[in-house]
Formats: C-alpha cells, structure tokens, sequence
C-alpha cells in the first residue's frame, strides 16, 4: 500500500473527506484526489501538514519520510540547487541542518517537527512588526520560564 492508499484509510477511519482536510492544510484537494487514485508518494511538506493537522506521526502517511526508522543526518539533507546570490548555497544548508536542526531533532523528538515547520511558515507571514513582537515575546517568556535542563542541553549543541 502506498501514500495514496494510507491516506485514505486514515481519512475513511477518521470519516473524514479529501476536501475536508484538503481545506484545513490548504492543499488542493484535486492534489490529493490524484495521489489517492494513483496510490502515489506524498511530497513530504504535504505529509507534514497532514499529520500535523491529524495529530498522527507523519510516518503514518508517508513512506518516504527522512525520519523514518533511525534518523541520520545525510536523511535530512535536502538537494538545493545554488542560487545566483548563494543565499541558498547547498554547503550553508547541509551546515546548517547538521549543526542546528539535526541535533535539536535527536534530542527533542522529530514528531514536533511540523509545529516548528507551522510556526517558521507563520512567523514570516507576519509584518516586520509582529515579527519583532513575537521575538520580544519570546525573549520575555525565556526569562521565567525557561527550562534549564533544555537550555543547557540547546547550549551544547554545537554552533548554537
């Protein structure tokens, strides 16, 4: 059974519609109608979104998670093409990934990967404004409620 054919399993025991929850991941439902009938894989963003709005582990959905079974690092390295300003260089993000994303996703559990995907996703839809609220929030809830065995375990990750 591919993608397709587990996602509507999981929809039909949930005695949910494709365009329910094609609605609520702001997926097109002709999108995900197709991958059903063809029993495709799910491109992985689409999977997260899905299991993020089912509160199911995205492994549920999506056979080619890179989360799959043991995590590794060259299993979340993403293929970037270099870009004519080098903003998106393959190196930077492979250096990146492995020294930030990785070692966060080992020691907090890679199931809280699509909150953090929703929350960047929604942070930068935000005007400059919020944006400088929700960072001024964020450093004023640091400084009474902060976890220190999380802090110092963040600290030791390399480059942070």
């Amino acid at each position: 059974m591919g993608d397709g054919q587990n996602l509507k399993k999981i929809l039909d025991d949930r005695n949910m519609s494709v365009r329910e929850i094609a609605r609520r991941t702001k997926i097109s439902p002709t999108t995900l109608y197709s991958l059903i009938q063809r029993d495709t894989n799910l491109r992985f963003d689409y999977a997260l979104r899905i299991a993020n709005e089912l509160e199911i582990d995205v492994n549920d959905i999506c056979e080619a998670s890179p989360f799959s079974g043991a995590l590794k690092e060259n299993e979340i390295y993403p293929t970037i093409p270099h870009d004519i300003y080098g903003l998106l260089d393959e190196n930077r993000v492979k250096g990146y990934l492995k020294n930030s994303m990785f070692p966060l996703m080992l020691l907090f559990g890679k199931n809280g990967m699509p909150d953090v995907d929703n929350l960047l996703t929604a942070f930068y839809q935000l005007d400059d404004e919020s944006r400088k609220e929700v960072v001024e929030m964020i450093k004023f809830k640091l400084q009474y409620h902060r976890d220190p065995e999380r802090a110092e375990q963040v600290k030791n990750i390399k480059g942070w």
